[in-house]
């Protein structure tokens, strides 16, 4: 059984960016658009496993796009592609928008398949990782749950939790536990 591709948002005002991209990255399924707000509008309705947004746009910015579709879909990785480094404008995206790679205009197309690629294992990593810790919790809490009842019957019959078993399975009584 093959799991289907995944599914990545390209936003950016350059139809041709949106064209290469989308050529580029033909294994996944790409949703583009060339702006923010209907990039927001189709994140309400449809969910991504990786977004990659222009830094500078019309109207909202990437990094400001960004911090918005992260709201919408916490789990998504988010990639900047920007014309021009700005120290500012990157510790904003990293700190506020939590991106998880910037790659710079002109791309290399090795870099953007590596980095999507590389974004989809980190994904991956990080719901397996919750996915372990859901599993923890619940056992922690089932293993409370025994603990709770043994301490139970022990207040009712002390000692009772406390059986001396030998190696082929049957219980040792001590001369006390036959008076």
């Amino acid at each position: 059984m093959n799991a289907s591709p995944a599914k990545i948002l390209i936003v950016d005002d350059e139809p041709n960016v949106l064209k290469a991209l989308s050529r580029l990255l033909k294994a996944y399924a790409t949703v583009t658009v060339e702006s923010a707000e209907e990039a927001l509008l189709i994140a309400e309705q449809q969910a991504f496993d990786l977004v990659i947004s222009d830094y500078r746009m019309p109207g909202i910015n990437g990094i400001d796009f960004l911090i918005l579709f992260k709201r919408l879909q916490p789990d998504a990785i988010r990639v900047v592609l920007t014309g021009f480094a700005d120290l500012e404008g990157a510790q904003h995206a990293i700190n506020e928008a939590e991106v998880f790679r910037f790659i710079n205009k002109p791309w290399s197309n090795l870099e953007i398949v590596h980095v999507v690629e590389s974004g989809l294992a980190h994904k991956r990593m990080l719901l397996e990782n919750r996915a372990l810790a859901d599993q923890v919790r619940a056992q922690q809490k089932l293993l409370a749950e025994k603990d709770a009842l043994i301490r139970a019957l022990e207040a009712e019959e002390p000692g009772i939790t406390k059986v001396n078993w030998a190696a082929d399975g049957s219980i040792i009584l001590d001369d006390a536990d036959l008076e």
